[in-house]
């Protein structure tokens, strides 16, 4: 949906250096491996003057009352310690934001879902991505796209040359709405600092 490439607009926008981790950049397969990677994350921000985001963040804020093993509860503890005392913003990113620690989430100032492109919304990307304008009635079908959607459909619409057939495009993004779950549209994302 766009969460990370906010959060660096963002710091972008604010004129602050940032560095953007992944839950891979963090989680560790050794006993206290995780909990010193999250340390080492916050120090250097800190000593370096930036902002860090960090993406899915629920694999390392996931809710400490379903952990199954005791470094799960470490590793969020030790991230909860590092939120409290961190000077510089900080934004974590997630897709599953039910997941995400309750103690963590009384700790973000702000949070941001990150909701399908309204219909206004959906004819202006149509016209980023594809340098086309369209009819909203024409378009009014597609209620569950994101910007990410439209990049997907550009790449393929390159491939095969249909970048400047609107309505073959149209019927890609429909056809690529269909392809969500139902269960998955609720909730597709958060951008919380």
């Amino acid at each position: 949906t766009g969460k990370s490439f906010y959060a660096r607009y963002l710091a972008e926008t604010l004129k602050i250096k940032y560095r953007q981790k992944r839950a891979s950049d963090l989680i560790s397969p050794y006993v206290g491996g995780t909990e010193h990677n999250i340390a080492t994350a916050f120090e250097e921000a800190r000593e370096e003057n930036y902002m860090l985001i960090f993406d899915e963040a629920d694999s390392f804020l996931q809710n400490r009352s379903k952990a199954h093993y005791a470094w799960e509860k470490t590793a969020v503890n030790e991230m909860l310690t590092w939120m409290e005392s961190h000077p510089y913003p900080f934004i974590c990113t997630t897709n599953l934001m039910n997941d995400i620690d309750p103690a963590s989430l009384r700790r973000f100032t702000f949070k941001v879902k990150y909701d399908f492109l309204t219909p206004a919304q959906v004819k202006i990307a149509f016209d980023f991505f594809f340098g086309l304008k369209v009819e909203e009635g024409e378009i009014s079908h597609l209620n569950k796209l994101t910007p990410a959607d439209f990049t997907v459909i550009k790449s393929k619409a390159e491939i095969f040359g249909l970048k400047n057939q609107p309505t073959r495009l149209i019927e890609m993004l429909s056809e690529e709405q269909n392809l969500k779950h139902p269960q998955n549209t609720a909730n597709i994302g958060f951008c919380m600092s």
